[in-house]
């Protein structure tokens, strides 16, 4: 399976085990990758139930985003 980057207007496709493209993955502070490393759970993306940490760590990548946009 596969999934657009999660960089809000981002339209790029990327595999299931990756939060974004390469591009976008690393601009997030090395805090925040590593977070959602260790929040991703293998198959989560195609059984759609991402676990709270993961949830966690996506909304407070996002709220970054948002802060250094």
């Amino acid at each position: 399976m596969s999934h657009r980057c999660r960089w809000p207007g981002c339209a790029r496709i990327v595999g299931d085990d990756l939060w974004g493209c390469k591009a976008h993955w690393r601009l997030l502070p090395s805090d925040l990758r590593a977070w959602i490393g260790r929040a991703y759970r293998q198959g989560m993306d195609s059984d759609t139930h991402p676990n709270a940490s993961y949830r966690r760590a996506h909304r407070a990548a996002l709220g970054w985003i948002g802060e250094h946009r």
